[in-house]
């Protein structure tokens, strides 16, 4: 292990972001090295844990999230090192899938360290591999009244916390699909090849990535 890739110590990473848009009309185009993951309206974030004793939220602009309901994120690392977790905390009052108010909520869509390693060079396919192994790929809870099913997430013993489940092939059709619920702004594409790049400016890892998102007044498709 290098030096340059042993986290032992809280440094402020910024998280992957697609900058190159798509056009939904063009998502069937994309080869198979691609996949997608939802794009969920929120604030993203990232999460880092220190073994299992502390945590930090901040933003995509390295500030601390301040308007935030404490979750049991600890209790998601099962090393006793560092834990760097890129994700989306649900703070704008957007309705679920239920079409109900889905708010404060954390979900995960990317893993930046791992034992106390950045792992950078590791391809996203890699990374995902990682998330898969530590919480499982479950989109189902049981609760008090009753089974709970969700089309776009993955769920985690944290009743509030979730991971993005990926998917490949028809993706147009998963876009026309998804945009229907509130939460979800479309679809963010990334290559399982991309290698991961050190995020040290706010801009990083943007190679490897793409997104199509609904209409609005910026993407007027």
């Amino acid at each position: 292990m290098s030096a340059f890739t042993e986290y032992q110590t809280f440094v402020y990473l910024y998280p992957p972001r697609a900058e190159t848009v798509i056009h939904p009309n063009d998502l069937d185009s994309i080869g198979d090295d691609w996949i997608a993951q939802p794009k969920y309206n929120g604030c993203c974030s990232v999460l880092f844990i220190n073994g299992q004793k502390d945590y930090k939220l901040y933003n995509r602009h390295g500030t601390k999230l301040t308007l935030q309901i404490p979750h049991n994120y600890i209790d998601l690392n099962d090393s006793e090192k560092y834990m760097v977790l890129c994700g989306e905390y649900l703070n704008k009052n957007k309705k679920g899938e239920d079409g109900k108010p889905f708010n404060h909520k954390f979900i995960i869509w990317d893993i930046l360290v791992w034992k106390g390693t950045y792992l950078v060079g590791k391809t996203f396919e890699e990374r995902v591999a990682i998330l898969h192994e530590l919480f499982g790929t479950n989109n189902s809870r049981v609760t008090q009244d009753g089974l709970m099913l969700f089309n776009h997430l993955h769920t985690t013993i944290h009743k509030d916390i979730f991971v993005a489940p990926c998917y490949s092939g028809y993706l147009k059709n998963l876009y026309e699909d998804i945009i229907n619920t509130d939460l979800y702004e479309g679809l963010v594409l990334k290559n399982l090849r991309g290698k991961l790049d050190p995020g040290f400016k706010q801009k990083n890892n943007f190679g490897w990535q793409l997104k199509a998102r609904k209409r609005n007044k910026s993407y007027p498709f």
